[in-house]
């Protein structure tokens, strides 16, 4: 039974910011295993970081590593080369009935969190003559409740309408599929619509670096066209992806791992071509992007990546692919081109989060986050260059 739950195991990849390139590697390593990336932990046999995380990021993973159902495995791996090991390791642990028996062991000698006490309830409730007024009562709604696992629950207030509505607060990352690495957007919801957001990026354990292993970095850096391509077909499976589109989203990261794997850009200009103009003539994608705009946010600061202008995140998505075509048949292309101030486009970007995302729902919210397209580890250059 072990060796068949072993052979579609669930992973779930957490990235660091700036090692995209690894999670690349993880994503098309799992694609050729037949294995199935995990949506939340409960979903999860492994918890694999893909990078060295921060302080913040680490609280991250050591609460989602709380949340496995075992039998579990956590791992993580910073070099490209060692991705195919690391999983095999994995399994390997998995089957190793000792360890998992003490780690069940020890998951059970853990005390619970503890959780705020309410011994003032009772008193809000009653005054001192032991009989309970209307007054206390609503007193006694607004005093601090506990919070079950952890999980806070709902308060009101007016919506825009002037209606009383539940208001809940829920972050949105810093682990979820297709999200940049390490963003944390707070939101407040009345119904299932964001009324306020707050965006941060929690960064990796070396902020002065850009997360490639070294030999992974000058291969990239000899072949600006190779990452072009590699990066617009990544954004285009994101977004393609929260789209409901899972054949193209496929499609998209079949072309980027053919790509990172050593094909010629011009040899997957064909597949570019055929993947472009099938999203060209979805109606069914045009319906479902329809009215979902990144209004001018990229209109005056691009260079990063997609064409200036784009406003909507179906013109984003076709404006990465024709890019991405460009590219791979132009031996001089130069269009990854780093931007002047990459710091800059960052901070821009993430100043306009609460503003895009104001008045849509989740669903919406995270096709914006994955136009964006938001680069959340500058380069060493760029970063030493803003201290100076």
């Amino acid at each position: 039974m072990a060796g068949r739950a072993t052979r579609r195991v669930h992973v779930l990849v957490l990235e660091v910011p700036g090692w995209g390139e690894i999670r690349m590697r993880v994503e098309a390593e799992l694609a050729r295993r037949g294995w199935t990336p995990a949506i939340s932990p409960a979903d999860a046999d492994v918890l694999l970081v893909c990078g060295e995380p921060g302080q913040e990021l680490e609280c991250v993973c050591a609460r989602l590593w709380s949340q496995l159902p075992g039998p579990r495995v956590r791992t993580a791996v910073i070099t490209a080369s060692d991705v195919a090991s690391t999983l095999d390791r994995a399994v390997d642990e998995l089957l190793d009935d000792a360890r998992q028996h003490s780690d069940a062991r020890a998951r059970s000698r853990q005390p619970t969190e503890p959780h705020d006490e309410i011994a003032h309830t009772e008193h809000a409730a009653h005054d001192g003559s032991g009989e309970s007024t209307e007054h206390d009562m609503d007193m006694d709604m607004d005093m601090d409740m506990p919070t079950p696992g952890g999980i806070p629950l709902a308060t009101s207030a007016p919506d825009r309408d002037g209606l009383e509505m539940d208001v809940l607060h829920v972050p949105l990352g810093p682990v979820l599929p297709h999200w940049p690495a390490g963003l944390v957007v707070r939101c407040v919801l009345q119904g299932d619509v964001i009324v306020s957001a707050q965006a941060e990026i929690l960064p990796a354990a070396h902020p002065s670096a850009d997360g490639r292993v070294p030999d992974e970095r000058r291969r990239l850096a000899d072949d600006e066209r190779r990452r072009a391509v590699i990066r617009r077909s990544d954004a285009a499976a994101s977004v393609l992806a929260l789209a409901g589109w899972s054949l193209a989203a496929g499609r998209a990261r079949r072309i980027r791992d053919a790509v990172a794997s050593g094909t010629a850009p011009l040899d997957a200009a064909p597949d570019l071509d055929k993947l472009a103009q099938s999203i060209s003539r979805s109606w069914t994608l045009r319906w479902t992007l329809k009215g979902i705009t990144v209004g001018d946010t990229l209109t005056h600061a691009e260079g990063e990546m997609g064409q200036s202008g784009s406003e909507t995140v179906r013109g984003r998505l076709i404006g990465w692919l024709d890019e991405a075509r460009r590219i791979a048949r132009d031996d001089n292309a130069d269009g990854a081109n780093e931007p002047q101030d990459l710091l800059t486009l960052q901070r821009s970007r993430l100043s306009e989060i609460p503003r895009l995302l104001n008045g849509t729902d989740v669903a919406t919210a995270r096709l914006i986050i994955a136009a964006l397209a938001i680069e959340t580890a500058p380069s060493p250059r760029l970063h030493s260059r803003a201290h100076e």
